[in-house]
């Protein structure tokens, strides 16, 4: 019994240890990739960005709105920080280690559309997180928001269990056998696919879907804006282009636009509805029904930026 047990002791020291090696060499190596949203996140907690006017929204931002276009057209410095699959819970949490870090934006585009207010459980792509809680700050948001478990906190050797591909990255990164690069400028990427009609036609199969808010989400909204306001941050709220057919398929798209614009209304802040924008009409601008192209971006980001510097968004009050 008592060699069972010194047996039980060791194998379980072992591989704690193992585990505790594997996580150490994940966490360094992706803190030294660009793989997915890593660099973005690695920018924001060096301090690195300062921005002027910062893009926040989920996939619909980071390969809609051109980073090198806004800095064009009104003379700024600026940075999108748009991720795939995030509702406005992971949204909020990056614009608050942002300001943690960083000093306080200009200007804030804030894309809205159906999904901004629909939380997903759980989180997407839980990796881009784990690397970085060595900050007590973020450790504490991620756990508040039950973004990571209590287990990822206590049991750090053990919070990759089920991330094969970051730990692929990782292990890549650290030992120097591949380097993950980004193709994203200032955390936007250009999409340059064509229109796929099977995409649409699948979604249409699908029928009309309803718009949904979580009432714990809409509360961080208002939470989010009043925060912009007691820092003196312009807020812009943005329905960037959809494709045109695809509004038919949202069964309750004008009750949509209607909540954000009362959100305009209250805190007194521009709300631009480019949802059914000329552009949308036009499928060489996408390459499905809710995400430009290539070609799209650069043209709604045009635009936008011309109706920026219409209004003299950056002018000091």
């Amino acid at each position: 019994m008592k060699k069972f047990l010194l047996y039980s002791i060791s194998f379980a020291a072992l591989t704690v240890v193992v585990f505790s090696v594997i996580t150490y060499v994940t966490d360094r190596g992706l803190q030294q990739s660009e793989f997915g949203n890593l660099k973005e996140w690695r920018d924001i907690f060096e301090g690195n960005i300062n921005a002027d006017i910062i893009v926040q929204g989920s996939s619909r931002a980071w390969v809609q709105y051109d980073t090198q276009i806004l800095d064009s057209v009104l003379n700024a410095n600026s940075y999108n920080m748009g991720m795939d699959g995030s509702p406005f819970d992971v949204q909020y949490l990056k614009y608050k280690m942002y300001i943690h870090q960083n000093k306080a934006p200009k200007v804030i585009i804030q894309n809205v559309d159906w999904d901004l207010m629909d939380k997903n459980v759980p989180v997407f792509q839980k990796y881009q997180f784990l690397p970085f809680m060595s900050d007590p700050v973020f450790e504490a948001a991620l756990l508040k928001n039950n973004f990571i478990s209590k287990s990822d906190v206590y049991l750090p050797f053990l919070k990759y269990t089920g991330e094969p591909k970051a730990i692929q990255v990782g292990f890549s990164e650290f030992f120097g056998l591949q380097h993950f690069a980004t193709d994203k400028h200032k955390g936007f990427h250009a999409n340059e696919a064509e229109w796929n009609p099977h995409d649409f036609y699948m979604r249409k199969q699908m029928g009309e879907i309803g718009w949904k808010m979580n009432s714990e989400l809409d509360m961080m909204f208002h939470e989010f804006l009043s925060d912009c306001k007691s820092r003196n941050i312009k807020v812009i709220l943005v329905f960037a282009p959809c494709y045109h057919e695809f509004t038919k398929t949202l069964s309750n798209y004008n009750e949509l636009k209607l909540y954000y614009a009362r959100f305009a209304k209250q805190y007194n802040i521009q709300f631009l509805d480019y949802s059914l924008d000329n552009l949308s009409y036009n499928t060489r601008n996408f390459y499905n029904a809710t995400h430009l192209n290539k070609n799209g971006a650069e043209a709604f980001t045009l635009k936008l930026s011309n109706q920026l510097k219409k209004i003299q968004v950056l002018k000091n009050e």
